[in-house]
């Protein structure tokens, strides 16, 4: 318990800028839908990705679900999400080497499994807690622009792409471990799904970017009754992977 309230002091305040940062992106898109879903002709035209017009086009066409899609599920968790993902994961380990503090956390009578696993599930449950209450915010939101959004398909949508962050978490996690700068592991995971998100805005190459897997055709069938389940246990299965990896490097590193 001491391990999960220490490294929840830590990251606190990047928890509440975090949430801050979901709310405010929810509130400022409800409140702009009733002026969007008048214009949608005009919007396309000054749109200069395709990846974005297509969104549009699935506004018009699906209403508000997608638009709710693409402002939480794409991103509210490729986005905000992954960046507070990388910045909680990157000093579970490396923060203690760069201080040199990592002799005083190794020194209590807890296996380096358990400090592990408690440091990765207060910071999971910190990325999950806000995210899920945004999600739930937006139903009275929604309410007050004349839309309805089912509480179920919600529930669905927002666990499916909480996997989307949890991996991106994970990932920075594991290299945390390996890395003694505090900085260097998020960097390289923000940098990487930076990266996979510019490649998603290039029509010949989206295909090949990892951000397919909050797309809108995945996401959006949830409403009509398709979970993505085949690409749910590819990501959960990922973030065991990458977490077993941190594991075993945390295990057999030597400070």
């Amino acid at each position: 318990m001491n391990l999960a309230k220490h490294y929840f002091r830590e990251q606190r305040f990047l928890m509440i800028g975090y949430t801050a940062l979901l709310m405010m992106n929810m509130f400022a898109g409800v409140l702009y839908w009733p002026e969007m879903r008048d214009n949608f002709p005009e919007m396309i035209k000054f749109i200069p990705f395709e990846p974005l017009q297509d969104f549009v086009r699935a506004f018009e066409k699906h209403g508000f679900w997608a638009y709710f899609c693409v402002q939480h599920f794409f991103k509210g968790a490729g986005m905000f999400g992954i960046a507070a993902g990388g910045l909680m994961g990157t000093g579970i380990v490396a923060r203690e080497v760069d201080r040199r503090t990592a002799e005083l956390l190794l020194s209590r009578p807890v296996s380096r499994a358990r400090i592990l696993f408690v440091r990765w599930a207060t910071g999971a449950a910190m990325l999950f807690v806000p995210y899920f209450a945004v999600a739930l915010a937006t139903i009275p939101l929604a309410a007050s622009v004349d839309e309805k959004l089912n509480p179920w398909f919600l529930l669905q949508g927002t666990l499916y792409s909480y996997l989307f962050i949890l991996a991106a978490f994970t990932a920075t996690v594991a290299l945390s471990t390996r890395f003694s700068h505090y900085l260097k592991a998020g960097m390289l995971v923000l940098g990487f799904l930076l990266m996979n998100l510019a490649v998603y805005m290039i029509q010949d190459l989206w295909d090949y970017s990892l951000y397919n897997l909050i797309d809108l055709d995945l996401v959006m069938p949830i409403a009509e009754g398709y979970f993505p389940w085949y690409q749910a246990c590819w990501m959960a299965t990922i973030t065991l992977l990458l977490y077993g990896l941190g594991l075993w490097s945390f295990r057999r590193r030597d400070f």
